[in-house]
């Protein structure tokens, strides 16, 4: 009894553990890249590109201070680029956030599986039309 109950919870319970808590920080992460993305198309690029300003500083800090920030066990601080585009006569904001999220408990029967027993690094990139194209001057 013993051998298979510490079959199942190696091999099945603790692995979807995981995987439960890397989906939950990768919506947590993709909420981030959401709230920056929302700033950046209402604020001059000047604002959304500086590294102390909203978009790259404070809303990263909030979101982590938040409670759907701390589900997200972030291995270091997010990295955010805010870049710009005119696409078909339309200013684009994009803007990419990096992170590696650490798994809840390191399988070491795993070795090396991002998400199991290794950081998992993620990349969210989304893009959106500037409200005030007039801000991509300023």
């Amino acid at each position: 009894m013993a051998p298979a109950l510490f079959l199942l919870l190696v091999v099945a319970v603790f692995p979807v553990l995981d995987l439960i808590f890397d989906g939950l920080g990768y919506c947590a992460c993709v909420t981030l890249n959401n709230l920056q993305l929302r700033e950046a198309v209402r604020v001059p690029k000047s604002q959304a590109t500086d590294p102390n300003g909203s978009v790259q500083l404070e809303i990263p800090n909030n979101w982590r201070a938040s409670v759907f920030g701390g589900l997200a066990p972030l291995m270091a601080e997010p990295v955010t680029e805010v870049s710009y585009d005119v696409v078909a006569g339309n200013a684009v904001a994009t803007v990419s956030t990096t992170v590696q999220v650490r798994p809840l408990l390191v399988i070491p029967f795993f070795p090396n599986i991002p998400g199991l027993s290794a950081p998992m690094p993620l990349t969210i990139t989304t893009s959106r039309i500037l409200e005030n194209p007039a801000f991509l001057n300023y």
